[in-house]
């Protein structure tokens, strides 16, 4: 079992990844941002969930801009852009499904 908040990591230079999971049908990445960090939009070929574990900032998607608070997730379609702005200290876990 793994802990997406015992798993984050940070730096005050940019958004640190680390890939939790990984086979042929899906992918689970934990991101750690402080404030004032982005994942700026990007597409992928893949459906995505965003799920903020931990935080507050806004989910950035092909609909535009979401609040995003500690629980909230987003869905988003292959090939709609995805990305975060985070307010505070937060930690976002991603699925990708399948893994790109």
């Amino acid at each position: 079992m793994l802990n997406a908040l015992q798993e984050a990591e940070f730096s005050p230079d940019r958004p640190v990844s680390k890939l939790l999971y990984d086979s042929e049908g899906l992918r689970i990445v934990v991101f750690g941002l402080v404030a004032g960090q982005e994942i700026p939009p990007h597409a992928t070929p893949s459906r995505v969930v965003l799920h903020m574990v931990q935080g507050k900032g806004a989910f950035l998607t092909g609909s535009g801009e979401r609040p995003a608070h500690a629980g909230a997730f987003v869905v988003t379609e292959p090939n709609e852009p995805h990305g975060l702005k985070a307010a505070e200290k937060t930690v976002l876990m991603a699925v990708i499904a399948p893994r790109p």
